[in-house]
């Protein structure tokens, strides 16, 4: 599929519940269309730690697609670029942590 085609979903978490899968459990989600670069942003933060889950949505129905083990079937991306083997990455591996008057950037690879 091509980089530009869909969207890019980008969910914040505040804590490990959902991370990385459950966006209706984060905190804030965005949808914008898909380019080679993508940029979300959450302003406004409390100080405290987060976690992102992206994700390259091909089809439209807003929620990464998987196969019949769970793997995922669409590009997908956290925080810190954890990309454990054979399993969802963990909120604690994803995190980051925003102080009071931050702006806090961070890059993650959004791929297969």
């Amino acid at each position: 599929a091509s980089p530009t085609s869909g969207q890019i979903g980008c969910t914040l978490y505040g804590s490990e519940a959902g991370f990385p899968m459950d966006a209706s459990k984060g905190r804030a989600q965005q949808w914008h269309p898909a380019a080679a670069e993508v940029i979300c942003r959450f302003e406004g933060l409390s100080p405290g730690t987060y976690a992102v889950a992206t994700s390259h949505d091909l089809n439209g129905n807003k929620i990464v697609d998987t196969n019949f083990v769970g793997m995922p079937k669409e590009a997908w991306g956290v925080s810190r670029n954890a990309r454990p083997t054979l399993r969802a990455p963990k909120f604690r591996e994803a995190a980051f942590s925003v102080d009071a008057g931050d702006t806090t950037r961070i890059t993650i690879e959004v791929k297969r």
